[in-house]
């Protein structure tokens, strides 16, 4: 299943969602952890990034909802179902009985529901569920890291 325009749109959106979980995922440790020995001006930094980063994935998850009701039912089954080969190979490398093994599964699930039109996407878990860059490339088209689209071969 090659990477699709619509389909590239949808997942940049949702790795808007992903990196900005990530910056806030980021931000609790440091918070928790590191708050207390920081300067003032490292504080305002992290502050700064986590104001951004929830004003974007604000932005994007109200996008990726619009985008999605716009959409055929063949571009989302398409992106739902890269999805779902993704968390099958991430499965498929697990301990059948690990935290990851039950979110992964999980995630399964709901993206099967986004493929039936009953949710516009999956609230992805940003710890359990690990990013194989090779992977994501080729299945979304796009780079994990820059967002930008790229031509990758059908996974393995």
């Amino acid at each position: 299943m090659a990477a699709t325009a619509r389909t590239r749109e949808l997942e940049t959106l949702l790795a808007r969602i992903r990196n900005a979980g990530n910056v806030q995922l980021n931000y609790e440790m440091w918070s928790d952890r590191g708050r207390q020995f920081a300067a003032a001006d490292e504080c305002a930094r992290m502050d700064g990034e986590l104001a951004a980063a929830t004003r974007d994935q604000a932005d994007a998850r109200a996008a990726l909802t619009a985008l999605v009701a716009s959409s055929s039912a063949d571009d989302v089954a398409a992106w739902a179902g890269a999805h779902d080969a993704y968390l099958a190979a991430f499965l498929a490398g697990s301990a059948r009985d690990g935290t990851a093994f039950d979110v992964a599964t999980k995630e399964r699930a709901a993206w099967a529901d986004v493929r039936a039109g009953k949710l516009p996407f999956v609230d992805e878990n940003l710890f359990y569920v690990t990013l194989d860059a090779d992977r994501y490339r080729a299945l979304f088209g796009i780079d994990p890291n820059t967002l930008e689209p790229v031509t990758a071969a059908e996974p393995a």
